[in-house]
């Protein structure tokens, strides 16, 4: 009997009050740096660095900049 193992890489990231929160690489459609001076009618709580957003449509902001974020991904 062969039996197959399906491998899941989970990426830990951080939300602005310290929690930890597990990212999955695969579902991941989009990084957005969330600057607040960027538009000043759209508004980020204080601490998010970036903006991820998920293959089921919902988004997760964490304390990590984009660019860590997606260095970390890529490393899944």
């Amino acid at each position: 009997m062969i039996r197959l193992a399906a491998v899941l890489h989970l990426v830990v990231l951080h939300t602005v009050d310290g929690r930890e929160v597990y990212i999955n690489p695969n579902a991941v459609t989009n990084l957005q740096d969330a600057r607040q001076d960027a538009d000043p009618t759209k508004r980020t709580a204080r601490g998010v660095e970036c903006i991820i957003s998920l293959s089921d449509g919902k988004f997760v902001t964490v304390a990590e900049f984009c660019e860590t974020v997606r260095e970390q991904l890529e490393r899944q």
